[in-house]
């Protein structure tokens, strides 16, 4: 299927086809009228980007990937080395994505849903959902098609999790098979039966249900959840639980045992898989281990967890939480203060030749974020960064909506800033210095690179320019240059 195409708006038509020819006409490599429009073009890569009406619209051209957007209206990207298409309309209302011949699509926060999976064969299936509604799936295999309009009637297969889902005027029926045994509900869920792979019992539910097969399987209730008990054969494993709550449960499984009295005023449980004892009384708020693993707890005044590779706690929740998990070739550290507030994660590394990473959000001030490559960015205002990291639909479509300042590092340590979408500008590179302050009319700019030296005011009301390549300077005064070499 073919990526649709969708009109731009009048403004983007008016600013890339008007003054984009003026700028590739002049061979100028950089235009800034501050909020109103920036575009910049690097001759050598034929990388270009525009921003125009301050972060409403987005134009960039990069090696491999196009993107271009009214924000938050809708933004398309591309990456054709990936082979790789992407659509948002009001993000995340509706998506639209391909990738390498596959096709998926959403509308209603999926409420609708469409996607494609080509197959080695070339049959391509079609899998459509409008949720709850209807459920349909085109397959290569006819054994996996199916229709489904609820609830008056379906037949899905291999769908949510189970082999077969079944209902006519659900309620009043419904029958679910996974791996050989049939759940057959009649109203749904109080009456039902199970039948097949030696698998027997029926239900009254919350009176009494009763589910067995041989020694493997004995599952029974009686006035749910007062009373229930399983004794369950799991992969040559022995499990069994007791419930007569809110008196008593106990679980007796390899490696593991519970004992809960008076729910939730003590459990006790005995782990040899890791090796550790803890008690609760009551759970959540005192909790004791001993042994590989050990925990101090007494809500929310204070908390220490600690094992093998990890470590967490907490000092008068949620005032302040922190955590310690050590991986193979890095450690990574998370304070949070606040829930959300503040958070910090860093992650240290500790093989030879590893780099470090941080990421800082103090919601919804500012997010700081610097990656194991030694890129960085810096943005101010941020009330998503700490909720969604490295979301690229949210930043394309949301984020320059909000940052009102930002900052960005490349791997090469080359630095970019804009205040108020470019109002304010800074340029730090191998190649010099720039600094631009121009709402909407050039206020002062100042350039100190390999090519040149300049300082105007007012876009030359006053001025000095040298050009390093034939030393010659200039000298600006009401507007009229005055060659001073």
């Amino acid at each position: 299927m073919k990526s649709p195409k969708f009109p731009l708006s009048a403004p983007f038509f008016l600013l890339l086809f008007i003054i984009f020819p003026l700028f590739s006409a002049s061979g100028t490599e950089t235009i800034n009228l501050g909020p109103l429009f920036f575009m910049e073009k690097d001759e050598e890569t034929g990388e270009k980007k525009i921003d125009a009406l301050g972060p409403f619209i987005s134009y960039k051209k990069q090696a491999h990937e196009t993107g271009y957007g009214l924000r938050p209206i809708f933004y398309n990207y591309k990456n054709s080395e990936k082979d790789r298409t992407a659509f948002d309309f009001l993000y995340p209302l509706s998506t639209y994505r391909t990738f390498e011949g596959d096709t998926k699509f959403q509308a209603l926060m999926y409420i609708f849903y469409y996607k494609t999976d080509l197959r080695e064969s070339g049959f391509r299936e079609r899998e459509y959902t409008l949720f709850p509604f209807v459920f349909a799936r085109h397959a290569e295999d006819p054994e996996r098609s199916f229709f489904a309009v609820f609830p008056v009637y379906g037949n899905m297969k291999h769908k949510y999790g189970k082999d077969n889902i079944k209902f006519f005027l659900f309620p009043l029926f419904l029958q679910t098979e996974n791996y050989g045994v049939t759940n057959t509900n009649l109203l749904w869920p109080f009456i039902g039966y199970y039948s097949g792979n030696g698998v027997t019992g029926g239900r009254l539910w919350p009176i009494y249900g009763q589910k067995t097969a041989g020694d493997a399987l004995n599952d029974r209730f009686a006035l749910w959840p007062l009373y229930m008990e399983r004794d369950k054969d799991f992969y040559g494993e022995r499990i069994r639980s007791l419930a007569i709550l809110p008196f008593y449960y106990g679980l007796d499984m390899p490696g593991r045992k519970q004992r809960t009295y008076g729910w939730p005023f003590f459990t006790y449980i005995e782990n040899t898989n890791k090796n550790f004892r803890r008690w609760d009384m009551p759970w959540p708020i005192i909790s004791f281990s001993r042994g590989d693993v050990t925990t101090n707890r007494v809500f929310p005044l204070f908390s220490i967890k600690r094992e093998e590779d990890y470590e967490a706690g907490f000092a008068l929740w949620p005032l302040y939480r922190w955590s310690t998990l050590t991986l193979d070739d890095y450690v990574r550290t998370r304070k949070t203060f606040v829930f959300f507030l503040y958070k910090d994660v860093k992650d240290v590394p500790i093989v030879e030749g590893g780099r470090e990473s941080r990421a800082i959000n103090l919601w919804p001030l500012f997010t700081y974020r610097r990656t194991p490559e030694g890129k960085a960015y810096f943005n101010f205002i941020s009330p998503l960064e700490t909720f969604l990291q490295d979301n690229h639909p949210r930043e394309r479509n949301w984020v320059p909506l909000w940052t009102i300042f930002r900052w960005d590092k490349d791997e090469q340590g080359n630095h970019v800033s804009s205040f108020l979408w470019n109002t304010f500008r800074t340029e730090s590179t191998k190649k010099g210095v720039k600094v631009e302050l121009r709402p909407i009319i050039p206020v002062l700019s100042y350039e100190n690179t390999d090519k040149r030296d300049k300082f105007h005011i007012l876009g030359g009301l006053f001025g000095y320019s040298k050009d390093k390549e034939n030393n010659k300077k200039t000298l600006k005064f009401l507007f009229i240059p005055v060659n001073i070499s």
